[in-house]
């Protein structure tokens, strides 16, 4: 199957993506075009208009060092093809929404642990703060998080550099993130979009959950599962 990458709107930037945090979480798209098995979901604007994918859009092509797994590289979509794949962006001294985009897919990767089917999907963390977020930053997220990284289908994702994190998360995902800048260098921040990317075994986005900031409720675990759960259903 041809593998297109989706031409991203990178001039929205981060101020932009984060001010669409006020819709809601379940991101629709155009109806189907034989490339999904779940149905497009309504949404407030035109998908479109997104940076980021959306229901029947093709994951953009990107291959990143993953170390915690003997520092090899893998390639997105092509090394997970053939198994379902939920996708998202964090950086690991993030004390908000990060934690709970991490928690909403552990959650999920604990429904495919305890339901026999962890081996047909895949959770995948990219940083988009690779200068901190090294093997034992990540190695320690994934233990304050209930990870089950000994489960064999949980990837840490992490760019060479900050351009190539921009590169990759910002222009091709269309994850916008911004680093703050005080005093002390050392405790920078970053002013970020929250994204959760739902892929079928071919690749193509079936879901974007948007997290909404100050919002717990506005994407919640069982909502993934479910879809998940359905789409697995309608691919067998």
């Amino acid at each position: 199957m041809d593998r297109t990458r989706r031409t991203l709107l990178s001039s929205l930037g981060a101020s932009a993506a984060v001010g669409l945090a006020g819709c809601t979480g379940f991101i629709g798209g155009s109806a189907s075009d034989g490339n999904t098995y779940l149905s497009a979901t309504e949404w407030e604007v035109d998908p479109s208009a997104l940076p980021f994918p959306t229901h029947g859009d093709q994951l953009p092509e990107a291959t990143l060092p993953a170390p915690l797994r003997e520092a090899e590289t893998l390639s997105l979509p092509g090394d997970f093809a053939g198994g379902d794949l939920l996708l998202t962006f964090v950086y690991t001294t993030c004390m908000t929404m990060c934690p709970r985009l991490t928690a909403i897919m552990a959650r999920v990767q604990d429904h495919s642990i305890e339901n026999g089917y962890a081996d047909d999907v895949a959770f995948v963390e990219t940083t988009f703060d690779p200068a901190r977020d090294d093997a034992a930053a990540l190695r320690e997220w994934a233990t304050q998080h209930d990870v089950a990284t000994d489960a064999g289908n949980w990837y840490f994702l992490r760019p060479e550099s900050e351009a190539r994190a921009k590169t990759v998360v910002q222009d091709r995902y269309g994850v916008s993130f911004t680093k703050t800048t005080p005093e002390d260098m050392d405790a920078y921040m970053f002013a970020h979009s929250g994204v959760i990317l739902l892929a079928n075994a071919d690749g193509y986005v079936e879901r974007a959950y948007k997290l909404q900031s100050g919002d717990e409720e506005t994407v919640r675990p069982q909502d993934v599962r479910d879809d998940l759960t359905t789409l697995r259903e309608r691919e067998s």
